[in-house]
């Protein structure tokens, strides 16, 4: 078994497949969140503040070469040095204060010694925690989560083109419904994802810096004359995060709410084309790439399943079921702070974990689909009836007055071909050309603005 203490473990040990037989495909994921880089950013964080303190003048002017020191400590941060931090938490039992005396150990080496006792002056541990997750979760997103989307939305942006003239049956209720086009249905996708993903671009994640309960008590009780709350929007506003000045203890997580609440948008969307997708897949619309290594079933050789949305819609349900407990859970805090949202945001990269899985899942999923043309216009020809909501409608502009309970009658629950249509037609008392015209109509055809619309917004 593992030496636990040594911060390492064989992957056949891993509780979740996040950090086991998944380790592999998440290792974009892992540069930008794990305990290492939360570890990091509370020391950047320390280091930051303690700059901005000199340049307040709260401490004495550093030295350009004690800035680059400082500096250098963030920069080659490694994975002894976590394992350093680690090993003072083993003693304080406290994450925070240990990325705390870490930094202030380290300065006691140097000529900073004299300021290394204002490391984290004024602080609360959430004003560097809030923080550290904020810049954590911006780069997630911005540098994890949009270049998958970005796929996504290209290959439905490409399909939907690529298929825009495609005439396919629709299912409304799961029944043979008016005709669209493969094209407009990838578009419907498409559109719904871009629009997500551009909201997801546009939120601001808020930062706080404004001490124990949330009012610079002790920087107004020592230093009166300083603009601490100038101070704390620099400070947050530096690191490419909105400031929040009115806070308790905590920052209210009511930004990062709203980010999951896109997540989960986007997440259910793609949920969505999983389904429906897979049901295409059943019905025979797609046909699956042949990939010759790989095994469809250990008891039928001739399979081809579509593991690759089935997998996709596994991860959201897991996923999703966390971000709806955030949303849940994060916005309330018990008076000032009490300490159950430490233990819910450690179990974020579990929800970006599954999520990152199941974009990945769908973009592989896309790539291995090709529109079987034949069997999708063979089942539009088997579903005549389709056509009957053009006639009734058509009949009322005739002044029919029994227009839609005629047509019901003859096409509701029976089977119609093109020879029984037209002796419907021929029987109605409609001039010969408005008869032409029905005649002429098939589902194939039968597809309103679909091909349009694709062309309109693509």
């Amino acid at each position: 078994m593992t030496d636990n203490s040594s911060f390492t473990f064989d992957i056949g040990e891993a509780i979740t497949p996040l950090d086991g037989r998944n380790m592999h495909k998440l290792k974009k994921l892992r540069q930008f969140y794990s305990d290492f880089i939360l570890t990091k950013y509370r020391v950047k964080l320390e280091i930051e503040y303690l700059i901005k303190l000199s340049r307040y003048k709260v401490i004495r002017k550093l030295t350009k070469q004690e800035t680059i020191t400082m500096y250098q400590y963030i920069k080659i941060f490694n994975f002894e040095d976590y394992k350093r931090v680690r090993e003072i938490e083993k003693r304080t039992n406290h994450e925070a204060k240990s990325a705390e005396e870490y930094v202030k150990k380290k300065l006691m080496t140097t000529s900073l010694s004299d300021v290394a006792q204002m490391i984290h002056f004024g602080l609360t541990s959430d004003d560097i925690n809030n923080l550290a997750y904020g810049l954590i979760i911006k780069n997630v997103v911005n540098q994890v989560f949009f270049p998958e989307l970005k796929l996504i939305l290209r290959s439905l942006k490409e399909s939907a083109r690529k298929y825009k003239n495609l005439s396919m049956l629709s299912r409304t209720h799961g029944q043979p419904a008016a005709p669209t086009t493969m094209g407009k249905e990838y578009l419907v996708y498409y559109k719904r994802l871009k629009d997500e993903v551009e909201m997801l671009k546009n939120l601001k994640i808020r930062g706080k810096l404004t001490g124990n309960t949330g009012n610079f008590n002790a920087h107004q009780f020592i230093f009166p004359k300083l603009d601490w709350l100038k101070f704390s929007q620099d400070f947050v506003s530096f690191l490419d995060l909105e400031p929040d000045l009115i806070t308790t203890q905590i920052e209210p997580y009511d930004s990062l709410i709203r980010l999951f609440q896109v997540l989960l948008r986007i997440n259910n969307i793609l949920l969505g084309l999983s389904i429906d997708f897979w049901f295409y897949i059943s019905l025979g619309y797609f046909k699956q790439k042949l990939i010759k290594k790989e095994v469809g079933s250990t008891a039928m050789p001739h399979k081809i399943n579509p593991i690759y949305f089935e997998g996709s819609e596994g991860g959201f349900g897991i996923a999703n079921s966390l971000l709806e407990f955030y949303c849940r859970k994060l916005s309330y805090s018990r008076l000032q702070r009490d300490l159950s949202d430490s233990t819910v945001r450690r179990s974020f990269g579990v929800a970006f974990g599954y999520s990152l899985l199941s974009y990945q899942s769908i973009n592989e999923a896309l790539n291995r689909i090709e529109a079987d043309r034949d069997s999708i216009k063979e089942d539009l020809n088997k579903h005549l009836e389709v056509v009957s909501e053009a006639i009734q409608n058509f009949l009322r502009t005739k002044n029919y007055s029994d227009a839609y309970d005629k047509t019901k009658v003859f096409f509701r629950g029976r089977e119609v071909n093109s020879e029984s249509i037209k002796k419907f037609i021929e029987s109605l008392k409609i001039g010969e050309e408005d008869k032409k015209k029905l005649i002429e109509l098939y589902p194939e055809n039968y597809t309103g603005l679909a091909e349009k619309i694709v062309t309109k917004f693509i």
